[in-house]
């Protein structure tokens, strides 16, 4: 990563989130149904590989790809609706390359499923990348996953992404898979 530059906030709680100009804050949700739009329409080739419980990863090439599926956990990382604000410290940077990182760390007593989130976004406002870790825990089930999405540079669209997660039902085995993507 580049060098901070200049730290433009410090933890503190979450005010509703708009950019310098005034305008809402990146939304994850709206972004995520576009890339899908392109993706179903252009159905590219995508090298995905998976793999669980430690085994070797199965790899496969293909332009068939359920789309709303695979990008619906990513959507759950959305942190833009302003009723999710009060449960976050947000925090900016200003990257050495001009593009920001904007990090979202849940609050010790909310009970929310994102429990980090960090967007870096570019110059332009287009996403670059995203990263989160999401929990959910019941009496029953136990989830741990984080996730990543990079995008292309020149364009904004869905590069790559990867979900490494661990699931555990109080009656079953611990499951680990990690799934890995690239466009």
């Amino acid at each position: 990563m580049g060098l901070l530059l200049a730290t433009v906030a410090c933890e503190r709680p979450v005010p509703p989130v708009t950019n310098e100009v005034g305008q809402d804050a990146f939304n994850l949700t709206t972004y995520l149904h576009e890339q899908r739009q392109k993706l179903e329409t252009e159905q590219p080739m995508v090298l995905k590989s998976v793999a669980a419980q430690g085994r070797e990863p199965e790899v496969v090439e293909t332009p068939d790809i359920d789309w709303e599926d695979e990008l619906a956990i990513f959507e759950q990382a959305d942190l833009s609706r302003p009723a999710l604000q009060e449960f976050y410290t947000r925090r900016e940077q200003v990257l050495e390359d001009g593009a920001v990182a904007v990090e979202f760390t849940k609050l010790e007593d909310a009970s929310t499923l994102v429990h980090y989130l960090r967007l870096i976004m570019a110059p332009d406002g287009r996403l670059k990348q995203l990263n989160a870790r999401l929990q959910d825990e019941n009496i029953i089930f136990f989830s741990n996953r984080v996730i990543e999405l990079s995008t292309d540079s020149r364009t904004g669209d869905i590069s790559s992404y990867q979900v490494e997660g661990v699931q555990k039902m109080i009656f079953g085995d611990t499951l680990r898979y990690e799934v890995k993507a690239n466009l």
